[in-house]
């Protein structure tokens, strides 16, 4: 290897680190009750009919799948509305491909994105990859708010790509619709409003923007959403843009041909005629960050936000890792924010609610064994030191 050519950009970019899996830490652990809430996946997991849907393509796998997407983006602009045409939906393999395709069509090394940390760090990696300047105006560090004033005083000639995530992961927090006018009228038309919105099924706060407007209005905008949260599909990796039609039709040029499969294909369709299951899970994962929310915020060694997705962000009084660690060893894996930008907080998924009960019971023996273990520590040093000025 040694003797090839490479792309500096791709060899300079972060390599994105994935949730332990179950499998792993059933092994490393050692026992078989295993809750995973580190990942942000649904606790119901997908619809019984997207699964029976997916059942019947299985037949069908030695066959091609369609190489256009025209009947799942027929779907998509029936059930998101807003007066939206199949022609503003470009679908991908997961969020992350839809990412991946911006960089691509957008950026390069005479270009800059505009990321606000702490956020999701594919932004990051995709931009990089491409060769781009990454310019960070990062969230403001008590509530997680964004500045818009700060982002569009960042913004250069050079600015292609802003990044905006809203409900914000790893934080929970939203962009306003104010703050998102606000942005959206005042960005440069060089410029392209990436609005992650994975999470937005989520989003209760009356003050969550109605960003697919922008999109009917034509705005230089694109709004990302996924079917691994809500619908349950994560291991399928779907997600979709819905932009602009110039621009939606501009990103289908980085496309590969048969880039969606036919179980994706035929298990989204059926997801999204089953609103009712969606419904259902929506109401659950509420209820569930509404509990862990307040039970966190009772335990004095935590300090916890405020959330709108399907996770709570908190930080605990003693070490991330060794919280996350111990944590694993009561059968429970949350996820460490080290790669999210930051280091000292955990972010717990929202689980069934025997999984958020576990979980809060768990981190309150965790957080008592460390509490003990660092009075018994001040009391042996006490102890040492008292011995030593004696024998002086």
């Amino acid at each position: 290897m040694s003797h090839l050519h490479l792309n500096p950009n791709v060899s300079a970019s972060p390599i994105y680190v994935g949730g332990a899996s179950i499998a792993d830490i059933r092994a490393q652990v050692g026992r078989d009750d295993i809750a995973k809430l580190a990942s942000n996946e649904s606790p119901l997991g997908p619809s019984p009919k997207a699964v029976a849907a997916m059942q019947a393509a299985i037949s069908e796998l030695n066959r091609y799948p369609p190489i256009a997407d025209d009947a799942l983006r027929a779907a998509l602009a029936r059930v998101n509305g807003h007066g939206l045409s199949p022609d503003n939906f470009i679908t991908g393999n997961g969020g992350c491909d839809v990412l991946d395709m911006l960089a691509t069509s957008f950026l390069d090394s005479g270009s800059e994105a505009i990321i606000c940390r702490p956020t999701f760090p594919m932004y990051d990696i995709t931009a990089r990859r491409a060769g781009a300047g990454v310019v960070y105006v990062d969230l403001l560090a008590d509530d997680f708010l964004y500045d818009v004033e700060a982002i569009l005083s960042a913004v250069t000639e050079r600015t292609r790509l802003v990044y905006v995530c809203s409900p914000n992961n790893p934080t929970g927090s939203i962009l306003p619709a104010a703050q998102m006018d606000t942005l959206v009228e005042h960005l440069p038309p060089h410029v392209l409003l990436v609005a992650d919105e994975v999470y937005h099924h989520f989003a209760t706060h009356p003050e969550f923007s109605d960003s697919l407007e922008y999109v009917r209005q034509g705005k230089n905008v694109l709004v990302l959403h996924s079917f691994s949260k809500a619908y349950g599909l994560a291991g399928l990796r779907l997600g979709y843009g819905v932009a602009p039609v110039e621009i939606a039709q501009y990103l289908s040029r980085a496309k590969l041909p048969f880039h969606l499969n036919q179980m994706t294909l035929s298990g989204a369709l059926a997801a999204l005629d089953d609103a009712d299951y969606l419904e259902n899970t929506v109401k659950l994962v509420v209820a569930g960050r509404e509990y862990l929310h307040s039970a966190l915020a009772e335990i004095e060694d935590v300090q916890v936000w405020p959330s709108q997705a399907n996770f709570v962000l908190f930080k605990p009084a003693f070490d991330a890792a060794e919280v996350s660690a111990r944590l694993l060893q009561h059968g429970l894996i949350v996820r460490p924010m080290g790669q999210f930008y930051l280091p000292t907080h955990l972010r717990v998924s929202v689980g069934l609610p025997e999984e958020n009960e576990r979980f809060v019971t768990a981190l309150r023996d965790v957080l008592a064994g460390l509490v003990a273990e660092g009075a018994e520590k001040a009391d042996t040093a006490g102890q040492k030191k008292e011995g030593g000025a004696f024998k002086f």
